[in-house]
């Protein structure tokens, strides 16, 4: 449970430490580089669904180039996130390159590859290995511009080298600065 509220505490600071600094920039940039969720992560395995069937999602994204494609009616960036899914001692944190597509009117898609590091449930044991996620998501806007824009998310979350006990979906409340 501490580390649960250390990662909460973290992603917190972590946005009020950049969001000023995004703010400084002004005209110089796009802006709403910076990504930040919270949500919850439901494992499909039942071995992780005994630690429990809801765990914390929480996430930060940084979009590294904007628009690299563009065409009328879509636009898509690519970015890294880092994750963190768990409950209790058990958790996967997964360190992916992303790529998000928008299309018309609000809705999105991202798929990402990297690196997981994970524990597992039962047995303890630390493993790593390839991670990926799949997903859909909705824009909501909030104020004029560029200002703060909210998101919902949904995604599949995988992990290989641990019998498929960190794979499930995640629901997440997003916003971008």
């Amino acid at each position: 449970m501490k580390r649960l509220w250390l990662v909460f505490v973290a992603v917190a600071v972590l946005a009020v430490w950049a969001v000023p600094a995004f703010a400084q920039w002004g005209e110089e940039t796009t802006g709403n580089n910076l990504r930040v969720r919270i949500g919850a992560f439901f494992p499909s395995k039942s071995i992780s669904r005994d630690e429990a069937n809801t765990w914390l999602a929480a996430g930060v994204d940084y979009v590294l180039q904007r628009d690299l494609a563009i065409s009328e009616g879509y636009a898509a960036d690519l970015g890294v996130s880092v994750d963190y899914y768990g409950s209790g001692d058990v958790y996967n944190i997964p360190v992916l390159v992303n790529y998000w597509g928008k299309v018309g009117s609000g809705l999105s898609y991202v798929a990402g590859v990297g690196i997981g590091f994970a524990k597992r449930p039962v047995s303890g044991d630390t493993k790593t290995g390839f991670a990926y996620t799949v997903g859909l998501g909705y824009d909501i806007s909030m104020g004029q511009g560029s200002g703060v824009k909210l998101f919902i998310d949904a995604r599949y979350i995988g992990l290989t080298g641990t019998g498929n006990e960190h794979n499930g979906f995640a629901v997440s409340l997003g916003a971008r600065f």
